[in-house]
């Protein structure tokens, strides 16, 4: 059985990588697309905002339907939308085409892969969740360290537009394979009509019931919406507009794709190393801890001034650890205070902060420099925001009272 659940975490693990792929590797599109159309940076990146917009949408939705028909069928379908939503995005010659095609299709797609994928780590772990989402969420930056050189390979080789289409076949295929492998928790704790919603084989059922009605009326839900949105902002900030940014100030592109697939090297480990300190020192100091550092590398960052610039830019690619120490908290926190059949419903609804942040700090960071010509004022706002995220993790972290009692059934 440990095998099993271990199984299940590897593959979504790589199914999250799949889907984060689209997101992870998308500067190296977005200046492949500046190139070729005279749209500016900021209605350029408004695909990508829309992207996670349409995740708001579809995530609820997604995470709804794992609950009753489970994850298997749910991902493997988000894996074949995502696919499709690549390979069309590479025929674009509009603005609306690309904005329908990679914005809200692939939001579809990304949510159908991601949501189904998250629940159903946390309903197998209980003790270790922090470890197993963790190493869930090293899936993040784990597809930048794969697909940021080989993406840069497809369009070097191919054209941005066929490598889109290649990228597209990779991620549908290789999605609905993975999916063979899946397992539900045991029968011994699943709902009738639905997916198992406990954590592990041998776990004590949850002692609080969440219906997604009730968890709506929490704080905790709502600080865990504002915190997962404020992180996305800072985020996304610097994981969209970091490739221009740094050719901008200079730096040779072969050196910007292998630094930044160093520093995502550097999130995975503080994704994993995030995942299991939470265990044992609490998720909100976890959170705080990466926050400093985040915020820290942001601030070299805004001030390289040229390829010369190597401490700071070395300094920002270290952060990265800081920033995966956070990641992995995201769906923890909300995980231990929701445990229970709807929680993927109530994940979706919390993963449907990300998608808001998503869409807004693309778009903004743009929009800032189009304003600007710069990128100070944009790497400012990720700051406030990755520090407002950290108070809304110790809110959604704090235990929560008045939820409904059910009796204790199963071993």
């Amino acid at each position: 059985m440990i095998a099993g659940r271990w199984t299940v975490v590897g593959v979504s693990t790589t199914v999250n990588a799949l889907a984060w792929a689209a997101r992870s590797t998308f500067a190296l599109f977005y200046v492949a697309i500046l190139e070729e159309f005279a749209w500016g940076r900021g209605p350029a990146a408004l695909g990508y905002s829309l992207s996670w917009l349409g995740f708001v949408f579809f995530a609820p939705i997604a995470g709804w339907l794992s609950d009753r028909w489970g994850t298997r069928m749910v991902v493997a379908g988000g894996g074949v939308i995502l696919g499709a939503a690549l390979a069309l995005t590479g025929q674009v010659t509009s603005l609306a085409q690309y904005y329908v095609c990679f914005g809200l299709l692939g939001g579809a797609g990304i949510a159908g892969m991601l949501i189904p994928s998250t629940t159903i780590v946390t309903r197998w772990f209980v003790r270790s969740r922090g470890t197993a989402m963790g190493v869930l969420s090293a899936g993040g930056p784990g597809s930048a360290v794969i697909f940021y050189p080989l993406n840069a390979w497809l369009i070097e080789m191919l054209g941005w537009r066929m490598a889109l289409v290649a990228f597209g076949g990779i991620v549908a295929t290789a999605t609905v394979l993975l999916t063979l492998l899946y397992r539900e928790p045991p029968p011994p704790h699943r709902p009738a009509g639905g997916a198992a919603f406990t954590s592990s084989a041998g776990a004590r059922a949850p002692r609080e019931v969440w219906t997604l009605r009730r968890a709506l009326r929490s704080v905790s839900l709502w600080a865990a919406f504002v915190m997962t949105a404020l992180g996305v902002i800072g985020f996304q900030i610097m994981a969209t507009h970091q490739v221009a940014h740094a050719v901008d100030q200079g730096v040779p592109r072969a050196t910007v794709v292998w630094l930044f697939a160093l520093a995502a090297g550097c999130m995975m480990a503080g994704n994993v190393l995030g995942g299991w300190l939470s265990d044992r020192v609490g998720r909100g100091w976890v959170f705080v801890a990466g926050t400093v550092l985040a915020i820290v590398g942001i601030l070299c960052f805004a001030q390289l001034r040229g390829p010369e610039d190597r401490v700071l830019l070395l300094l920002y690619v270290a952060s990265a650890f800081g920033f995966g120490m956070r990641i992995a908290q995201l769906s923890t926190i909300p995980a231990d205070v929701f445990a229970g059949p709807h929680l993927g419903a109530i994940l979706g609804v919390v993963g449907a902060g990300g998608g808001l942040g998503g869409a807004i700090g693309p778009y903004l960071a743009g929009w800032l420099f189009d304003v600007t010509s710069s990128y100070r004022l944009a790497f400012l706002a990720a700051c406030v925001a990755v520090a407002g995220s950290a108070v809304a993790a110790w809110i959604a972290a704090r235990p929560t009272a008045g939820a409904p009692k059910r009796p204790e059934t199963g071993p």
